[in-house]
């Protein structure tokens, strides 16, 4: 029988697949766990207790949200809260107010259109689309003063030209509202609201700019809105595209008028020439007077050429209630990209670069350009777009795409832009994040969580899977995921069944470990993180449903930051693991405290002088302690947290000893870091038997202890002889809401042969 001590230094790696459980040979079962819920594993090695929440509110009238992060700069940034038809603003904690009651916007998403809500941020402004309305333009004004309303596009983005010439249009006049006449039934009802494209068939009225051309003494002073008295042929001329009126000097010169907008003086004969139109008109139906007939406000000059003049050179909007609306959306470059219309489920629309109301396409490097995606054997519609360090990532049903200019050194454009085929994979609806430049997603099964990672070797971005060593927790299926940058890089996710899970990830390090977090019964349905007050830190916030004394309610909790606990920058007594608990620092000190949000449910309290409870939160929310404190956190504690080490490897002489049984010794040594107190178990197991766990064991004894209110950091020795079992694990609970960080294991196993 040979006995040992083998060493575990380090729990990064988290809670593991089951199906790893017996991977001796793999390198994160070195550093993995059996369980680890309500622990975090960290990268320095240790695990230390998940942080609890702060109750701040109720969502309004306890609806389900969605829950929109605002950040303007480090220190002014505010969660947007989305229920149907209602928008409120949560400011580091606490909602902003207006008028002594909390600030409303009213909203047009109902609930239907906030499970498909996408939105970015741009400045003070944020543009949202759900692909059943027109995209949304939410500004603010300032903190109680926010606007509403579909973003105003006035240049597009259409669908392809029309080609049957026997379907044209006819436009009465070059501005202001005109009317459209069809050659055959053409409009409906849903076309009002949309936009129309109009080019000319021919140029043949107005004669071509020709250098030098003499025009006599006539010059143009006739009103020029909608061409009400039409100017005289010889004092309009065309060059390239653009028609100009001839509004000063007698000849035209050398140069040739090239603007597009106002008088120019071209010459010093003088010569000066207005822009009057393009070969492009634009106009926005606001009526349908029969199938052949529509009003409509122009919002681009009509060409000469089609005044009057039927053109089948006609198209319409590619957003409207005819053929829909954009479902994703994200800025890339200095462009407001769209994508995923009903009718158009795989195009992508880029508006010109810095201006995001102009989407109409052109050929110029600033210009906007739109792209479909051509499927090689399905026509899976885009459910993301999200931008990257390799480019635009552009999520699909079923595949994976990016695009980027062909070069680095230059934006992407209609001419240079370069679309790519990933992975086959498949996106959720979940808005993946992009932590380090490269996307992180949850796939179309909702199981895995993967991320995109840029490959040399092939020279385009890969999948590769993220919770492959954990793929037991997604077994519900993730719904969500954000990325809390500081005070430690986690993903936070939450799953179908409301569990809340954490992915510790940073790649630099090589660390990636998993952990679920149960919040103390409570259903997690949102999740958003925002930067703190001075930036230092990022606020997980979160709706989470809660059954309180016989009432259903949504609760906005924020997570506690309690980084500043385990490095010793806080004292023990800011230390905060209970859920939806309140913090109270009275001065001076006090005794009583209200929690009426937790009336009817058993809390504890936390304080500078020990831990209290647990007590039954009377009708009234009143919390009476036994003595005065200075400072008081008092919420619900969860009981299901714990961490269990993998099957203790017990050396054998022969090799590996699985299956054969073996025993632990006394002096089972426990590396703890800043810890009040918590409770060593052994379970032992032995196959078809039920599992036998030993009475718990106080890593910190009571008299040291005493009553919590100082940290420890040493090596403990724990007395838990156990007897033999062909599988022995150490279990590691916390007590109340007392710290606990464990740095490393070392439990003295023997092996005692079949």
């Amino acid at each position: 029988m040979t006995r040992t001590s083998p060493p575990q230094v380090a729990f990064s790696s988290g809670e593991l697949d089951p199906l790893l459980h017996r991977r001796f040979d793999y390198q994160r079962f070195q550093t993995g766990l059996a369980k680890c819920q309500g622990f975090l594993p960290l990268a320095q090695g240790g695990v230390t207790r998940a942080p609890g929440t702060i109750y701040r509110g109720r969502t309004r009238g306890d609806a389900r949200c969605v829950l929109v992060p605002f950040s303007f700069a480090a220190n002014d940034s505010c969660i947007l809260e989305f229920t149907p038809g209602r928008m409120r603003v949560w400011r580091y904690g606490a909602l902003v107010m207006s008028g002594g009651a909390p600030y409303e916007l009213v909203t047009p998403f109902d609930e239907t259109s906030l499970s498909s809500l996408s939105w970015v941020q741009s400045a003070d402004v944020v543009y949202m689309v759900d692909g059943r309305q027109p995209m949304q333009r939410l500004a603010r004004l300032a903190l109680d003063n926010w606007t509403i309303g579909a973003q105003a596009l006035r240049k597009g983005p259409f669908r392809v030209q029309n080609t049957d010439e026997a379907i044209t249009l006819t436009a009465s006049a070059a501005k202001g509202t005109i009317t459209l006449t069809a050659s055959a039934a053409f409009f409906t009802a849903d076309h009002v609201g949309s936009l129309m494209q109009l080019r000319p068939k021919d140029n043949t009225s107005v004669p071509a700019w020709t250098a030098d051309e003499e025009y006599g003494s006539e010059t143009w002073g006739g009103p020029l809105v909608g061409f009400e008295t039409e100017p005289p042929a010889d004092v309009l001329r065309r060059y390239g595209a653009n028609t100009y009126l001839l509004v000063q000097g007698t000849k035209a010169g050398s140069t040739p008028p090239i603007h597009t907008e106002g008088d120019y003086m071209v010459d010093s004969d003088p010569t000066v020439w207005r822009f009057i139109s393009d070969d492009v008109g634009i106009v926005r139906i606001t009526q349908i007077l029969s199938p052949t007939q529509a009003r409509a406000a122009v919002t681009r000059t009509i060409p000469t050429g089609c005044i009057g003049v039927p053109t089948y050179r006609w198209s319409e909007g590619a957003w409207s209630k005819r053929y829909g609306y954009p479902s994703t959306v994200e800025i890339y470059e200095q462009r407001l990209a769209a994508a995923a219309t009903p009718s158009e489920p795989r195009t992508v629309w880029f508006s010109a670069v810095g201006d995001f109301q102009d989407f109409l396409d052109g050929t110029e490097d600033d210009q906007s350009f739109a792209y479909t995606v051509a499927g090689s054997t399905s026509v899976n519609r885009i459910i993301n777009l999200q931008r990257g360090a390799a480019g635009l990532h552009i999520f699909a049903l079923g595949e994976e795409y990016s695009t980027r200019s062909e070069t680095r050194s230059s934006v992407i454009g209609p001419k240079n832009a370069v679309f790519g085929l990933d992975s086959g994979v498949g996106s959720s609806t979940a808005k993946p994040i992009t932590p380090s430049g490269n996307p992180i997603f949850i796939s179309r099964d909702r199981k895995r969580v993967l991320e995109m990672v840029y490959s040399l070797d092939q020279d385009r971005p890969v999948s590769r899977v993220l919770s492959r060593t954990a793929q037991h927790v997604g077994g519900a299926g993730f719904e969500q995921i954000v990325w809390q940058a500081a005070p430690e890089p986690t993903a936070w996710l939450r799953l179908g069944t409301g569990e809340l899970v954490a992915m510790v990830y940073d790649p630099d390090e090589e660390v990636l470990g998993w952990a679920p977090v149960p919040v103390a019964g409570g259903f997690v349905d949102a999740l958003a993180v925002y930067p703190a007050a001075g930036g230092g830190s990022d606020i997980l916030t979160m709706a989470v449903l809660r059954e309180i004394d016989g009432q259903t309610v949504r609760m906005i909790e924020e997570l506690a930051i309690g980084y500043g606990v385990l490095t010793g920058a806080q004292p023990i007594a800011e230390a905060c693991h209970y859920y939806a608990a309140s913090i109270f620092t009275p001065d001076p000190a006090a005794a009583s405290f209200a929690v009426p949000h937790l009336a009817g449910s058993a809390v504890q309290a936390w304080t500078e002088q020990g831990e209290f409870g647990p007590f039954v939160v009377p009708e009234d929310g009143t919390v009476t302690l036994p003595i005065a404190v200075g400072r008081a956190c008092i919420g619900l504690f969860d009981s299901t947290h714990f961490i269990e080490t993998l099957d203790v490897q017990a050396a054998a002489p022969d090799g590996n000893s699985m299956g054969r049984r073996k025993r632990l010794h006394s002096g089972m040594a426990v590396g703890l870091h800043r810890t009040a107190q918590a409770y060593a178990e052994v379970v032992e197991r032995d196959f078809g038997q039920p599992e036998r766990v030993s009475a718990p064991v106080s890593l910190v004894p009571r008299q040291v202890a005493g009553v919590l209110t100082q940290a420890f950091t040493g090596v403990a020795s724990v007395a838990a002889p156990t007897g033999h079992a062909k599988e022995l694990a150490v279990r590691i609970r916390p007590h109340g809401g007392a710290p606990l960080t464990v740095t490393a294991l070392v439990p003295p196993v023997q092996e005692a042969g079949s």
